[in-house]
């Protein structure tokens, strides 16, 4: 995915007041909310209704969202980036504390080099400022970056002082949570360390990024918020957001989580080869022809491209065909589909040379050579 912008940036303790109109860009479809965490001067929470333009109390009207924005609100922060003498201003989420560093997720964004979509800054080539939730502003170095899906991990030495930083817990999403539309909120962290809230829904679309594993949601966000966390009324971390056009794309916590996974084990992430789509998220159009080759109307993802010159490394499997089952497992999204190939993969690197894949009864052998191996 492809994410390239510079613009002049500082990062300041400077608090600034959240005025009482609001002073943001109106945004079809969406909600914005933001509060500031200092004592003094005690700001309002309150929230933007785009449609009126009425100033609501937050408080009031969105009480079962409130968990999830003050329950992870201080693991949300900003990251300035400046390198070439530009600068790129992201949000991101604190995930782990590992050894004696606090990590942080991201959009590679923040350490994409201008113009270039596999290019990224070396640790050494760039500068990171953290910006936390209590205005205080603290070093940061690359410590990890894949470009293909749009994600890196910014490291902080830990201190005492930093121990109110939580990490939130990257869970798989449900099999079925794709299958439905709910409402979403997405967070992020301007430089002024003044938390940002904005709310939408998840529906079911492709995005029309170059990653299928992608999920779509319709908030009206920033740009200061890509590379921050989605999250449900039920405090669950989504994934990362990224921004295009009128969508807010985010890449799911299933495969954030695999991607940090074979980082801490020192272990080339693997891209498969063959591209699906899961069919709930098709156009009706190309849906009905679909469904007119069967009996009953399937379910699970169809292939869409296969990266080969040859489909006997798939056991057959061609564009098209239909995958409703990965080892008995029902599929409803590609997340879905990616994340147990990789668990897959990782168990095979220990054991053998192959991975053994059951898809609707028939046995598939996912050999090394079948799939395409990229160094972040």
């Amino acid at each position: 995915m492809k994410h390239t912008r510079r613009r002049k940036a500082k990062a300041t303790k400077k608090k600034a007041q959240i005025p009482d109109t609001p002073r943001q860009k109106e945004t079809p479809g969406g909600r914005r909310a933001c509060w500031s965490d200092s004592d003094e001067p005690q700001s309002k929470f309150i929230m933007y209704d785009d449609d009126s333009g009425k100033v609501i109390d937050f408080k009031k009207d969105g009480p079962k969202y409130f968990e999830s924005v003050l329950g992870d609100h201080r693991s949300v922060v900003s990251l300035v980036a400046s390198a070439d003498g530009g600068c790129v201003v992201c949000s991101g989420t604190v995930v782990d504390h590992e050894d004696k560093q606090i990590w942080i997720l991201t959009s590679a964004t923040l350490v994409r080099k201008p113009d270039t979509q596999f290019e990224a800054y070396k640790k050494e080539e760039i500068k990171i400022e953290v910006v936390l939730h209590n205005g205080d502003t603290v070093e940061g170095s690359l410590e990890m970056c894949n470009l293909h899906y749009n994600i890196a991990i910014v490291a902080i030495e830990y201190r005492d002082s930093l121990g109110c930083l939580p990490a939130v817990q990257l869970w798989d999403l449900p099999l079925y949570y794709s299958l439905q539309p709910r409402p979403v909120i997405a967070l992020g962290r301007n430089v002024n360390s003044k938390a940002m809230v904005s709310w939408g829904q998840l529906v079911r679309e492709n995005s029309e990024l170059d990653c299928k594993e992608l999920m779509v949601c319709l908030c009206g966000i920033s740009e200061d918020f890509i590379g921050g966390p989605i999250m449900d009324s039920e405090n669950r971390f989504l994934g990362i957001v990224y921004s295009f056009e009128e969508t807010a794309p985010f890449l799911p916590a299933d495969i954030a989580a695999r991607c940090i996974q074979y980082h801490k084990k020192e272990r080339a992430l693997p891209w498969l080869r063959i591209r699906v789509q899961a069919l709930h998220t098709l156009d009706l159009d190309v849906l009905e022809t679909i469904c007119s080759k069967f009996a009953r109307p399937p379910s699970g993802l169809v292939v869409d491209k296969i990266c080969d010159t040859s489909t006997e490394n798939y056991g057959g499997i061609e564009v098209g065909d239909i995958i409703s089952k990965l080892d008995g497992v029902a599929l409803y999204s590609v997340a879905q589909f990616t994340a147990m190939f990789l668990d897959k993969f990782e168990v095979a690197l220990d054991t053998s040379d192959a991975v053994t894949l059951q898809m609707d009864g028939v046995e598939v052998l996912w050999f090394r050579q079948a799939v395409l191996l990229m160094k972040a």
